[in-house]
Formats: structure tokens, C-alpha cells, sequence
């Protein structure tokens, strides 16, 4: 595991601005962590400090830290760097030059994805989405979000979260992007990117530029300080948060499930503890999913921070009846396979609806950085699957995933861990017209600022 930046310096309390405000400063340390020998391995540092970066792997393996406060004066980092596997580059400015809005500045942890074309989408928190090609090591501005509206100078999706959808092979392995809450207090709406050509025809006739967001389903709850965390069912389990930020009165205890087959959301059990600001929800290879943390109040001391931990068991490991429905099983599966290419799963269930590949997680603040849905073709006969590998490495970039098989009840199997790898896809030409795409009469940027125990901030843990 690579990791990336920290804490540098903790900030002092103060009035913002004044003497006695000391920010919060970021390391610029690099190391690598061996689970094999419980040992980490020190390597370059970043040109400068990095605290609460986006880590985001490309499609050739390279690893990018996007964002985070400097070393110096507690600035934010805007730039990106990228490790080859030795060294660091030389860093890419985060300035996509966006006509009448020279300021942009990437807020603390910015929601990152990787795309089947080799790019990178900036999605949330802040009202532009940027396009990144790795080719060129430029920034464009792709679209504006719809919340808060064209003339709100209020409201960001700050603490909101942002999903890549499952890419399969019936869906052409097309991207789409949904975003979700955020803000203070807190929204329950949600925005998504499609980027097949059915959404990019569909963003072209109607706002005259593609890609674009366009307004998706309400959730059950608004929700600041969320999670959601894709499931082996090609579902969404969305959970935690609260109305108001930091407030456990308001505080969200109803799961809910959006299904991107239909497009809805509906609710989904309730969690025992509020999850509030640092907690963390992440896939388990049982296809369970585990709630953590959460800090509903300022300070050190219990019971600032939440020390119980939840499992969530989706519905697909129940029969209508309440009785544990029957897992598929894996027999036996490769250790690794490459791009496109067959390998073979056993199993002794006939009954199989798809296979796919779950990136695991790593997440935080509201945002998982890793998590990825890969469908995979497959053709069954006599208890043998003969599946294919993912298309190429912008699609599932390289590394470990866990192999599922899902019948068509939606039960899961027990995953199975695999390494995919293979020779690094090209980056596509994108092309994007920004120059299409009108300035909102309102952007609000919020500034970040430092979190606990600064009380006389007065938007804690804001960009």
C-alpha cells in the first residue's frame, strides 16, 4: 500500500486570521506499507506537504495524490504529483482555467475518479467538475453541478459523496458518476454523469455541452458526513451522515439502497449508532458491509469518538422468509488472470447470474477512493464458468480485487482475492468544449479550514 502526506502540524486555537491562529500543516512523506512483513519502507517525498490528499491509481498503475495543505503556511497544495513506482513527477498545476473564475483551488480530499477512457473526473465537492488527461497533464472544465442552483451564492456539496457506478459489459462498460448530499444543512438530492452516448447525446440537445450532470433521484434522508459503498449486487448502499453537521440529535440512522437499474432510492434497516464526521463504511469479502467511527462531538474524550462497530447484512443473504438464503460457491478460481483474457471459476451452483470484480475499499471523509464494480462476460456449462477479464486497465486498473460470482436471487458467494494485470491501455482523446459551458452568476468556494478542537472556526472541517 502506498501512502501518501499527514499531519505536519496541529493547529492552535485562534480567531481565524488572527495571532494565536496557527493552520494545520501537511507532510510531504511517502512510504510503502508490506502486509507480509508488517514493515513500512520509506520513499521520495512529494515536492511539498500533502494533508488530506486524494490518492487515485491511473490506468498504467501510476499512483496520483491530488490536493492537501503545504508544509509551509498551511496553503493548499493545488497541484497533483504522480508515482511511477520510484519517484515522484515534477507537479501539475490543479488550474483548469475556467473563463471568469481564475481562483480555482481543489478542496481538501476531492472526489476522483477514474474513467474508461484513462481520464480522471474531479466530480464534488465543488460546483465545477474537471476532466484530467494523464496524456496532455491538463485540467478542463467538464461541467457545473446543479445544486445549489445558478443563483444561490450559498451551498456546496461539502461532506457529500460521489460514486463511479458499476461498469459492465451489458452497459458497454460506460461510465456514470452519481453525486449525493453534502452541504450544511444538508441536501437529499443527487446529480449523475452519463457518459455513454445515449447521456452525452442527451446532454448535447438539451444544455448544448457534454458531459453534464443531470438531476437524479431524491434520497430517502439528507445526509452530510455519508457514505455509500457499492455492493456485490451492483447496488448502492448509502448510510450515516446527519441533517445538520456534527449535530447527533439530527443525526441519519435509516440506511437506504439506490439501485442504478432503476434509479431509485428505497430504505434499507437502520444502524444502532450515529456515524457521524470520520466514519468510515467499507465491503467486506463476505459481502457484508462494516460501519465504524464517527465523532458526534468536539474533543478527546469519550464520547467524542464512536467505538462501536456495525455490520450491515444486505437483504440478498435472506429469504423473504427471514431464513439465510444459500450462498453460491466458489470451488476454486486463478490467483490472477490478465486483460481480456479467459480463465475458468468453478462452482457447484448452476444458478448464476454475473461475476464481477470489487475493488476494495479505502475511504474516508465521506468518500471512498478505491471502490470499483467490474462485470465480467462469462459463459456457464456443467459447474464451470468460463469468464473473461476485464477489457483493459482504465476499466479495472491493475492490482488486487475480490472475485464474486452472484446468482440470480442477487445472493453473493464468498470472494475470492485475485490480481489482475496486463499491458497499461492507452489514453483516449476526449473532447470537451468548455467554451460552451456558461460561468454560474454565483460560485461559492468555501475556504477549508482546520477541525477539532478549533471551535472559533466557524465552518468546521469546510474546504
Amino acid at each position: 500500500m502506498l501512502i501518501n502526506g499527514g499531519k505536519k502540524g496541529y493547529g492552535q486555537l485562534g480567531v481565524v486570521g488572527q495571532a494565536g491562529d496557527t493552520p494545520f500543516t501537511g507532510l510531504p512523506n511517502t512510504s510503502i506499507f508490506d502486509p507480509s512483513s508488517e514493515s513500512f519502507t520509506n520513499l521520495a517525498s512529494t515536492a511539498h506537504g500533502r494533508w488530506y490528499p486524494t490518492m487515485t491509481e491511473l490506468g498504467d498503475g501510476r499512483m496520483m495524490s491530488t490536493s492537501g495543505l503545504n508544509d509551509s503556511d498551511g496553503g493548499n497544495n493545488n497541484s497533483s504529483e504522480i508515482w511511477d513506482g520510484l519517484s515522484w513527477s515534477a507537479e501539475i498545476p490543479g488550474q483548469p482555467n475556467i473563463p471568469d473564475f481564475p481562483g480555482f483551488v481543489f478542496p481538501l480530499y476531492p472526489r476522483l475518479h477514474l474513467l474508461p477512457t484513462g481520464h480522471v473526473l474531479y466530480s464534488a465537492p465543488s460546483s465545477s467538475a474537471l476532466d484530467f488527461d494523464p496524456g496532455t497533464q491538463t485540467w478542463t472544465l467538464a461541467a457545473w453541478t446543479i445544486y445549489p442552483g445558478t443563483n444561490d451564492p450559498n451551498g456546496e456539496r461539502t461532506y457529500g459523496t460521489s460514486v463511479l457506478l458499476p461498469l459492465t459489459p451489458q452497459g458497454n462498460y460506460d461510465a456514470k458518476v452519481i453525486i449525493m448530499g453534502g452541504d450544511n444543512p444538508a441536501t437529499n438530492t443527487t446529480e449523475i454523469m452519463d457518459f455513454s452516448d445515449a447521456g452525452q447525446t442527451l446532454c448535447n440537445n438539451t444544455v448544448g455541452y457534454a458531459p453534464c450532470w443531470k438531476q437524479g433521484p431524491t434520497m430517502v434522508e439528507a445526509r452530510v458526513e455519508m457514505q455509500a459503498t457499492i455492493l456485490p449486487n451492483g447496488k448502492v448502499l448509502v448510510d450515516a451522515g446527519s441533517t445538520e453537521d456534527e449535530n447527533p440529535a439530527t443525526a441519519s440512522l435509516k440506511a437506504e439502497i439506490y439501485d442504478p437499474a432503476t434509479n431509485t432510492f428505497s430504505s434499507a434497516g437502520s444502524n444502532a449508532f450515529p456515524r457521524l464526521y470520520h466514519n468510515t463504511q467499507l465491503l467486506l469479502p463476505d459481502g457484508t458491509v462494516v460501519l465504524a467511527g464517527g465523532n458526534p462531538e468536539q474533543g478527546p474524550a469519550p464520547p467524542a469518538f464512536e467505538p462501536h462497530v456495525e455490520i450491515y447484512t444486505p437483504a440478498y443473504l435472506f429469504n423473504a422468509d427471514g431464513t439465510l438464503a444459500t450462498r453460491p460457491t466458489i470451488t476454486s478460481a486463478p490467483a490472477g488472470f490478465a486483460y481480456g483474457a479467459p480463465f475458468t471459476v468453478q462452482t457447484s451452483n448452476p444458478d448464476i447470474a454475473s461475476v464481477v470484480l470489487m475493488r476494495p475499499g479505502s475511504d474516508t471523509h465521506s468518500f471512498d477512493m478505491d471502490q470499483r464494480y467490474v462485470g465480467l462476460s462469462f459463459t456457464a456449462a456443467n459447474g464451470s464458468l468460463t469468464v473473461t477479464g476485464p477489457p483493459n486497465s482504465n476499466i479495472a486498473p491493475p492490482g488486487y480485487y475480490m472475485l464474486f460470482i452472484v446468482n440470480s436471487a442477487g445472493t453473493p458467494s464468498l470472494a475470492s482475492w485475485v490480481q489482475v494485470q496486463g499491458p497499461a491501455a492507452a489514453v483516449a482523446r476526449v473532447s470537451l468544449h468548455p467554451e460552451r459551458i456558461p460561468t454560474p452568476k454565483y460560485i461559492f468556494q468555501r475556504k477549508h479550514v482546520t477541525e477539532a478542537p478549533l471551535q472559533l472556526r466557524k465552518e468546521m472541517h469546510v474546504h
